[in-house]
């Protein structure tokens, strides 16, 4: 080949080097190895993706790391978007000598395609190994690779291998915690944590009680070891710092090591009531802190009701206010910080009903005064929704369930109806009544429906159906009809009810049987959909694996509660939770289970069927698992089956201490298996599937 034609090559892969094709997205994490093709030589290799991790959370990238073997040696080597968006760099590319800049930090890093010397502020330096960046063609992606552990030195930042899931890990340099306080004399109470110097933080949240268990938040400071200034804190290797009296629903604090390669400190607060949290740096005390600070984490659309809402999901209790300006019904949450959308300014658009759009902000009260409703000190995430007509306070109602307010533009939807779940086999209905009044029953036992009748002028309800679907009740509709309110409760199978019924009160009471007799309710099992949030996992031409994922997700929820099992789902929406995140979240619920669900991809459009992937090698723990859901997908769905296939590599099969599996329901890169996909019927009999084959295995 001329260097004029290489040069030509060259340009175009310049070009190309800006497209991101989101085909397999995150996808090749799951495989053990993926071909790619050098453009200049036409040598085709194979290679072993890898997971990137900076600052503890996993890198999404839209072609994968590589370990990448010339001779005897072995080096990872990493797509050069990944320099751009993860370390702030700036690239350029010098077409005539095929050089690759690299500005950042005070320093300029030149590198050539297939030269094994560097030159770092004009200083000519020898790559590891002299493994050089190299040109990679990733399904119809051109990609320039670089050797990662190069660049992370001379940025000043540690890299570690962590064989055993084939992950990098990079990190700021290596810290010591010392000490754990609560300051309770901020403004929001805040647990310090003495460090020598600045390290990455990631957490998350265990809502423990809905399962039963303790609600935590987890803290892992990355790349920090900890030597507390106090021994008689520690115990067991385990840092203790309790919290009297319980305030600020606060137990305890303890500190733990998490991880050796790198050293992971782990902070987890053991809390008495849910609570709210954000993590920071203080750089005037040398300290990272979390302060308890209600979030809002979310903010929706959903018809509750019969009725268009909006839904502001907080993590705590929340206090607020509602005020109507102009044609806009304004929500503060007080003392909460704005986590949805990653904090930003966001409007998202309706035309609905009454409601044109909804948006949500952190207020900015730097400006206020004492004369101003709020002060300086606020900190308060407003909602803003705008209406298409004038409203006033009566045409408003607020519901406020714990965590969540719903702000439904009418009256109280309910007025006199109140539905109760009272745990997960028991609910019951009430109506109140002006007066004593009678009313009819009746039960059709072959739609599982109960109907009462009352006279319109014994009570005041509104039209509504209500899509209860709890495993308990499956529906409420009420409607008025001349003078009589027709009340209709669907009743899920196995359920009964009971009749309580008081002179001011209609009360029944509904208890499904199966949940209350089962044998499993003490089986938990934690269910993760896979990939969410910024990682689509596989797309294909019409749905992406994320949103596949997850749907399937719901139903094996519902399915599985519906035989009385527990249930823990790593993440009920659209969000990213870090792969060793739901490990460690099925380890804390210390689960009989884990099941991760995901929609499979090839480059092969052909390519169709069922697998179920795992990394235990016992009939009693994943392979027995794996094998038992694998026999129920082939057979419900009728698909081509692909096998039990080991993963020994991937995170959350090999980071999980109880029998774990991953599904993949079929290929979204399959124009057939992608329609059958869509189909939330065949999403409902692939859950079902799974659930036969948990049940068998656990028999």
């Amino acid at each position: 080949m001329t260097y004029k034609k290489i040069g030509i090559i060259i340009g175009i892969l310049c070009l190309m080097m800006s497209m991101h094709s989101v085909v397999f997205a995150n996808k090749f994490i799951e495989t053990d190895t993926v071909t790619m093709t050098n453009p200049l030589t036409g040598v085709t290799g194979n290679y072993q993706p890898v997971n990137l991790m900076m600052g503890g959370e996993d890198v999404i990238t839209d072609v994968p790391g590589i370990l990448y073997t010339s001779g005897s040696n072995t080096r990872t080597l990493v797509p050069i978007s990944f320099i751009v968006d993860r370390m702030g760099a700036t690239i350029s590319w010098q077409q005539e000598t095929r050089e690759i800049t690299i500005d950042t930090a005070g320093k300029q890093i030149v590198m050539q395609i297939d030269n094994a010397y560097a030159t770092v502020n004009g200083t000519k330096t020898k790559l590891p190994d002299g493994i050089a960046p190299i040109l990679l063609a990733f399904g119809n992606q051109n990609k320039t690779f670089v050797p990662v552990k190069f660049i992370s030195e001379q940025l000043g930042l540690e890299i570690n291998w962590i064989g055993d899931t084939r992950t990098v890990a990079i990190n700021k340099p290596v810290q010591t915690l010392t000490n754990v306080y609560l300051d309770y004399l901020k403004q929001f109470p805040e647990i310090r944590m003495k460090v020598t110097g600045e390290v990455d933080a990631t957490s998350f949240v265990i809502s423990g009680s809905d399962v039963g268990e303790q609600d935590k938040i987890v803290i892992d400071l990355q790349n920090t070891k900890f030597e507390l200034d106090d021994p008689s804190m520690l115990k067991n290797g385990v840092g203790t710092y309790r919290v009297g009296d319980g305030i600020f629903g606060i137990d305890r604090v303890e500190i733990s090591l998490n991880g050796t390669n790198p050293p992971t400190t782990r902070a987890t607060v053991f809390l008495d009531e849910k609570r709210g949290h954000r993590v920071f740096y203080d750089e005037t005390t040398h300290e990272m802190v979390i302060q308890l600070i209600n979030t809002v984490n979310d903010v929706q659309m959903e018809n509750t009701y019969g009725t268009d809402t909006v839904v502001i999901e907080t993590s705590e209790r929340p206090a607020y206010n509602i005020n109507l300006i102009g044609d806009q019904i304004v929500v503060d949450v007080f003392n909460s910080v704005l986590k949805a959308d990653e904090g930003l300014s966001t409007i998202v658009p309706v035309n609905k009903g009454k409601i044109e759009s909804y948006g949500y902000s952190q207020l900015d009260t730097s400006q206020y005064g004492t004369e101003d409703l709020y002060t300086s000190k606020d900190v308060i995430t407003r909602v803003a929704i705008a209406l298409t007509e004038a409203v006033t306070y009566d045409d408003i109602y607020i519901e406020d369930d714990g965590t969540n307010i719903k702000v439904f533009v009418a009256q109280n939807p309910l007025n006199n109806f109140d539905y109760v779940r009272l745990n997960t086999a028991k609910s019951h209905v009430s109506i109140h009544l002006f007066d004593g009044s009678n009313f009819t029953k009746a039960y059709d036992s072959k739609t599982r429906t109960l109907t009462l009748k009352l006279p319109v002028a014994s009570t005041d309800l509104n039209d509504f159906t209500y899509p209860v679907d709890d495993n308990i009740v499956r529906a409420v509709n009420i409607a008025r009809s001349g003078d009589q309110y027709i009340v209709s409760i669907q009743l899920i199978q196995n359920t009964t009810y009971t009749d309580n019924s008081t002179a001011d009160d209609i009360i029944f009471a509904f208890t499904n049987n199966t949940i209350l007799n089962s044998n499993y309710t003490d089986t938990l099992i934690v269910i993760d959909p896979g990939h969410g949030g910024h990682d689509s996992g596989a797309v294909g031409t019409l749905a992406k694996e994320k949103d596949l994922a997850l749907q399937a997700s719901l139903s094996l929820e519902n399915q599985l509660k519906q035989l009385g099992f527990k249930v823990y789902m790593t993440r009920s929406k659209d969000v990213y939770p870090g792969l060793y995140d739901r490990a460690d979240i099925a380890n804390d619920l210390n689960a009989d289970l884990f099941v991760s669900v995901h929609i499979n991809a090839h480059t092969n459009t052909a390519a169709t069927g069922v697998e179920v992937l795992c990394n235990s090698e016992s009939m009693t723990g994943g392979k027995g698992l794996a094998t038992a859901i694998q026999k129920e997908l082939v057979s419900d769905l009728n698909a081509v089956d692909r096998g039990v296939v080991q993963r020994p590599n991937l995170v959350v099969l090999r980071e999980t201490k109880m029998p774990s599996v991953l599904c993949e329901l079929g290929f979204i890169s399959n124009a057939s298996d992608q329609a059958k996909l869509m189909d939330p019927a065949y999403l409902d009999k692939a859950a079902g599937a799974i659930v036969d084959g948990i049940v068998k295995f656990l028999k």
